[in-house]
């Protein structure tokens, strides 16, 4: 009796595709066309554990039409390509990743949820209905420029289409994958939470809106978010105060997590560790060429240290920060940057080196920064107290800044 690969039960395929890596599924699916159609019934289940890959700057040598990225993978220490839609993946700039979606500004500042490994893009709510933004358009209805205006009695502000994205956008996450029952449907089942300028707002967007909503909350700083196991978004103050997002009545509603843990200059991350508990991450930057580099924008830093707090329950206080000084971070690596936080078991990811930090650049951007100063990446190892390289970025490409993301089928 003759058989065939193409014979065997999508059962069985099924349980095959579960215990597979990532890049092995997507060469799973292209096989023949019924393990295609095995890989599609079986795209919801769970993934085998994996580590995030990095974003790579663009190289014009590999891509001249800027219309694909590269992935580094820290397992297979390879780079991945994957054709990208338009526009060209060259001219944005991410200012979020979650759930293994890019959240992209393209060169006119609008922005987008992209899946870097289908190619599935999802147009989010215009820049132009931030109510302080308008837009200037010429006489074949593009747009020449963007005036912001904060108040009468501030002059308004007028910034180039491909320079706005630099100055508004601080940090997006999701609340989940997007998902949609057809491939003619929309798509649905997420929100996005911003982060804003002027002064680390806060706006969100469901599924299927056509406007921002912009959150009330005067003389607060955001500088993180992340949506956390218990179904809520939890926002991160400058000072370390932590709160939690009701977005589902009429207007937003918070309630506090996280008491203040003071000022501190440096960048500020929200981290969930598997089990629930909240971590603070700070990490302080020091310039490298400052002596001799007159203007900021164009000063290389690089990270020099870093602390982590863990929340811990109060029966005054309810919950206070204290320095992490335990061994719960010994069999984890966090993921830190643009991206939202993530922490992954060293234990399932053998090319990962527990209690350490994986950082990318990040912090207020600007068109100088990302295009005339190498950014920030690397590993710094908690328990040694030092700075290692991060294998498979080239410090020769630049731009776009690198990412971490959890790459998704879905």
């Amino acid at each position: 009796m003759n058989s065939s690969w193409s014979d065997l039960p999508v059962e069985l395929l099924g349980s095959i595709i579960e215990r597979l890596p990532f890049v092995d599924r997507i060469r799973f699916s292209a096989v023949c066309s019924y393990w295609h159609y095995a890989a599609g019934v079986h795209l919801g289940c769970s993934p085998a554990p994996q580590s995030p890959w990095l974003m790579l700057p663009f190289n014009p040598l590999l891509t001249p039409s800027g219309s694909s990225a590269a992935f580094f993978s820290l397992a297979d220490r390879k780079a991945y390509k994957f054709p990208l839609p338009d526009p060209p993946v060259s001219d944005r700039l991410v200012v979020g990743s979650s759930h293994g979606w890019l959240i992209t500004a393209d060169s006119s500042s609008e922005l987008h949820l992209l899946n870097p490994v289908t190619g599935d893009q999802i147009r989010l709510p215009s820049v132009t209905t931030f109510p302080f933004v308008d837009a200037v358009y010429n006489t074949r209805g593009r747009v020449t420029s963007y005036s912001l205006c904060f108040g009468d009695d501030i002059p308004p502000e007028s910034f180039e289409p491909d320079r706005l994205r630099y100055f508004l956008y601080e940090k997006a996450v999701l609340s989940a994958a997007p998902t949609r029952s057809s491939p003619s449907s929309a798509w649905g089942g997420f929100t996005v939470m911003l982060i804003h300028n002027p002064l680390f707002a806060l706006a969100f967007a469901r599924s299927g809106d056509e406007a921002w909503a912009l959150v009330d909350t005067p003389s607060l700083y955001w500088v993180d978010a992340i949506f956390s196991s218990s179904g809520q978004f939890l926002t991160l103050e400058s000072m370390g105060r932590v709160e939690a997002w009701d977005l589902d009545g009429a207007r937003p509603a918070s309630a506090l997590v996280a008491p203040s843990l003071g000022h501190f200059d440096c960048s500020k991350y929200l981290v969930e560790l598997p089990q629930g508990q909240l971590l603070q991450v700070q990490r302080w930057k020091k310039p490298v060429r400052c002596k001799w580099e007159p203007r900021p924008l164009y000063v290389e830093c690089v990270t020099t240290r870093v602390k982590v707090f863990r929340l811990k329950a109060d029966d005054a206080k309810g919950s206070i920060w204290v320095e992490n000084e335990g061994e719960n971070l010994r069999e984890f690596a966090l993921f830190l940057g643009k991206n939202s936080s993530m922490c992954v078991s060293e234990k399932e990811c053998a090319e990962l080196r527990g209690d350490c930090v994986y950082f990318t650049d990040d912090g207020s951007w600007s068109y100088e920064k990302c295009h005339e100063v190498i950014p920030d990446v690397g590993v710094f190892d908690m328990k040694e107290k030092s700075l290692k390289p991060c294998g498979g970025y080239d410090f020769r490409r630049i731009w776009p800044p690198p990412v971490w993301i959890m790459p998704t089928l879905k």
